[in-house]
């Protein structure tokens, strides 16, 4: 009855062939429970386990979100606010932050050209780099325009070369 199976199994074809009908009906019934076990094992456990998991990991997922659009609106006014300059020269600003962070001597090359400060720390602590970028915006309207950061061997400690604008 069923050709596909004799250019499968013969020998199945040749069972299939003698089997009653009540034999028959049960094989098919089993065919569907192995199949039934099969569809529940592999997708409707997983995806039963993903989606507890994402209910789970939901509200932080938000709050995660939530917080990087404060972020971002953060920036927005942080770039739309104009700082009165206290320095008209841009390296004589940044070398006073330096002077005041106390980390005038960290700078292994200061140099300005077209309006932008580079400089490159050899080794410095990556904790002490926000707080003067943020001295320099607020302060004298410094803001990064590229960074380099490199991890060094020691803990807290990177190579930063860093540009600064108006």
């Amino acid at each position: 009855m069923i050709h596909w199976l004799h250019t499968l199994s013969p020998s199945m074809a040749n069972a299939w062939d003698r089997a009653s009908k009540r034999e028959r009906t049960l094989l098919g019934v089993a065919a569907l429970v192995v199949l039934f076990a099969a569809g529940w094992a592999w997708l409707w456990q997983p995806m039963n386990a993903d989606i507890t998991r994402l209910q789970r990991d939901l509200p932080r997922a938000k709050s995660t979100l939530d917080a990087a659009r404060a972020q971002a609106d953060d920036l927005v006014a942080l770039q739309r606010v104009t700082v009165p300059v206290k320095s008209a020269d841009p390296r004589s600003a940044v070398e006073r932050v330096l002077g005041e962070r106390g980390l005038r001597s960290e700078v292994t090359s200061l140099d300005v050209q077209d309006g932008r400060v580079r400089m490159t720390f050899a080794a410095v602590r990556f904790d002490a780099l926000p707080a003067l970028l943020a001295t320099l915006a607020t302060a004298d309207a410094l803001r990064v325009v590229d960074a380099v950061l490199t991890a060094r061997v020691e803990p807290g400690i990177v190579r930063a070369e860093l540009t600064l604008g108006r």
